[in-house]
C-alpha cells in the first residue's frame, strides 16, 4: 500500500473528477486504501440521500471491493492519539475523523490523499497530495 484515501477522494472519484479519477484508475488496487472511518464516513453520506444513494453505491462498493479497507486498531488508535496531542500542543488541532485518518496514515507510513488539505498539513510526519491539483493532459494522436 502506498495511498490512504479520505472521504473526499472517494466523493470526487465517484462524481468523474478528472484528475481524480485519471489517478484512481492508474493506481493498481494494492497501492490504494481506505480507513474505516471514511467507510463509515461514505455510509452516513449515503444514508442521507437516498436518491444518492441508488446513483452511487454500486461505484463505491465496487471501489471499495478492490482496495484495502484498514480497521482502527490499537497501533492506528495510539497513533491518533500521539499526534492529537502533538497538535494540542502546538495549538494546531485537527477535527477527530481526519485526525484518525491521519493516524492510520502515519501509522502505516502511507501518503494522505485528499482536498482537506488544510486539516492534513498541519500533521507532522505526514505526507499528503491532493489528486485534484493532478492535471490530465490528452495526446493528440
Amino acid at each position: 500500500m502506498k495511498y490512504l484515501l479520505d472521504t473526499t477522494v472517494i466523493s470526487d472519484f465517484v462524481r468523474g473528477h478528472p484528475g481524480v479519477h485519471h489517478r484512481v484508475l492508474r493506481c493498481a488496487p494494492g497501492e490504494l486504501a481506505v480507513p474505516a472511518v471514511t467507510v463509515m464516513e461514505l455510509e452516513y453520506g449515503l444514508e442521507r440521500n437516498a436518491a444518492l444513494a441508488a446513483r452511487v453505491r454500486p461505484v463505491v462498493e465496487a471501489l471499495l471491493q478492490q482496495i484495502t479497507i484498514l480497521p482502527c486498531g490499537e497501533e492506528e488508535a495510539r497513533e491518533t492519539g500521539r499526534l492529537r496531542g502533538e497538535l494540542s500542543r502546538t495549538g494546531k488541532p485537527i477535527g477527530p475523523f481526519d485526525a484518525l485518518i491521519a493516524g492510520t496514515a502515519r501509522s502505516h507510513r502511507l501518503i494522505v490523499v485528499t482536498s482537506n488539505l488544510s486539516e492534513f498539513r498541519r500533521v507532522p510526519g505526514l505526507s499528503v497530495e491532493d489528486w485534484r491539483e493532478f492535471q490530465v493532459h490528452e495526446v493528440d494522436a
